[in-house]
């Protein structure tokens, strides 16, 4: 979305103008976030830019940019350009980017592929062994509950 937004009305005042441009931006922030995602993506994000032109729009972030078209409209700016971009995102909000294909050649043995040697899976048991406390006590009841009923 690309759009310069016009806060002079002759009939409608600033505030309402302001209002519908926050509801333009809501509007096609929903509209984007329905967009099924592509693989590798869980959600979309969105590039912000804001400025009273496109020359002098900076990049804001989605949370602050009704906070940024206030501040602009109290400085008495009557246009305001909003730019956005979605972008799909994987989980730690880093863009989803495909991974490249290495070649046959610089493949290396996948762990799969390699068995492990019996020195490793001796050192393997005790640690796992180790690691579950024997004291423990179950947290279920070791009665079953037909016996408990038959009582």
């Amino acid at each position: 979305m690309k759009k310069t937004f016009k806060l002079e009305h002759p009939k409608i005042k600033v505030p309402r103008v302001v209002d519908s441009v926050k509801h333009d931006i809501k509007k096609y922030l929903k509209k984007e976030r329905k967009n099924t995602l592509p693989a590798g993506a869980k959600y979309w994000g969105f590039d912000c830019k804001l400025g009273a032109s496109e020359e002098t729009a900076v990049e804001v972030q989605l949370p602050s940019l009704t906070k940024s078209i206030d501040a602009l409209v109290e400085k008495n700016i009557m246009t305001i350009y909003v730019e956005i971009t979605a972008k799909a995102l994987e989980g730690g909000g880093t863009p989803a980017v495909e991974t490249p294909q290495e070649s046959p050649e610089t493949e290396e043995p996948s762990p799969k592929n390699v068995e492990p040697s019996p020195e490793a899976e001796e050192q393997e048991a005790p640690m796992t062994a180790q690691t579950a406390p024997q004291t423990a006590k179950p947290i279920w009841p070791t009665q079953s509950l037909k016996s408990s009923q038959e009582d």
